[in-house]
């Protein structure tokens, strides 16, 4: 792995600062102020001086150089500085990494900005009623209860079977071909993961905005997040998958967690409301497979070494998590 070349030690007033930084900051507590924003890269710090054992992280190196061989990258950032960045095989800062389902906690990040714009009501808008064309289909009359919030927190009911996602995909109409899958409980009652259910959600931006999910996304989270290389793919009509799909850089995924770890703020500029970050990133349910952790909007909701955490997670191995006590990101 080609590590970053770190800094010399500044001096000790920067470790100073960084453990009084650690010290102010407990669970739940709104991020301490920034020195600055990475919306144009991050910058670049010693372990030692943002509170970390650099030995640690060198035993966490050779861990992955001997054992976890399928590792691309692993970016480690905090107090808002990068202190670990390392990239194996053929990825490096540049390539554009497949994120997998951390696409969902990109697509309910749109949900949540729709919503401060103005263009979606509320969570407890019905999805059938932005799907008016579908409302004759021969299904179980509990469709109608269906929310938005249904679909963020994996609570709609409607049945997912893996065996589902290549017929789903290739369908000429893959909102109708989720729109007809059975239901198995009332929505609300439990948490059953369902991506074709989850990019519902991108038809309703798109419906709702009267843009796409990547130009809406460009135009109100990319942007000004300085997130400029980015793919997406799309389905058979053209919405862009909401439960997938999504290729972005290791050092733009820390900026997305990054934002969640300031409660949605950017540049002081709010992008996600407070609130909708909040929900998103408490336990909604208990939660299930794959990660068989708690479940907010979208992110997976865990303690780790007894700091409260949550994280995007994606199929292979892609996470982007989050600990704001320790006012730290690591994808």
């Amino acid at each position: 792995m080609n590590g970053l070349l770190w800094p010399q030690r500044a001096g000790d007033s920067a470790a100073v600062a960084s453990r009084a930084r650690e010290r102010s900051r407990g669970r739940g507590e709104p991020a301490p102020a920034r020195d600055y924003w990475p919306t144009e890269g991050w910058r670049v710090s010693a372990p030692e001086e943002q509170g970390m054992d650099a030995g640690r992280l060198f035993a966490m190196r050779r861990h992955i150089e001997g054992e976890l061989l399928h590792v691309r990258s692993v970016l480690i950032a905090r107090h808002g500085y990068l202190v670990y960045e390392a990239y194996a095989g053929e990825s490096d800062p540049d390539a554009l990494e497949g994120l997998h389902s951390m696409t969902k906690s990109v697509t309910s990040a749109l949900i949540g900005i729709a919503l401060k714009e103005g263009y979606l009501d509320a969570l407890d808008q019905r999805v059938m009623a932005l799907f008016p064309e579908y409302a004759a289909l021969d299904t179980d009359r509990r469709i109608e209860e269906i929310t938005i919030e249904h679909l963020l927190t994996m609570t709609s009911g409607l049945v997912w079977h893996d065996e589902y996602l290549h017929g789903w995909l290739s369908s000429d109409d893959p909102a109708r071909f989720t729109l007809k899958r059975p239901i198995a409980g009332e929505p609300g009652a439990g948490f059953n993961y369902n991506s074709s259910a989850v990019h519902l959600l991108s038809v309703i931006l798109t419906r709702s905005t009267g843009t796409s999910a990547l130009d809406f996304a460009d135009e109100h989270l990319f942007g000004p997040l300085g997130i400029s290389e980015r793919q997406w793919m799309a389905d058979s009509r053209g919405h862009h998958i909401g439960a997938g799909g999504l290729f972005l850089r290791p050092r733009d995924m820390a900026k997305f967690g990054y934002l969640y770890l300031n409660q949605g703020e950017w540049a002081e500029r709010q992008i996600v409301p407070p609130d909708f970050v909040r929900a998103s990133t408490r336990a909604q349910n208990a939660g299930g497979a794959p990660e068989n952790e708690r479940y907010g909007y979208l992110w997976w909701v865990t303690t780790v070494e007894g700091h409260a955490a949550y994280f995007a997670g994606g199929y292979g191995g892609q996470f982007i998590y989050v600990v704001p006590d320790l006012d730290a990101v690591v994808v």
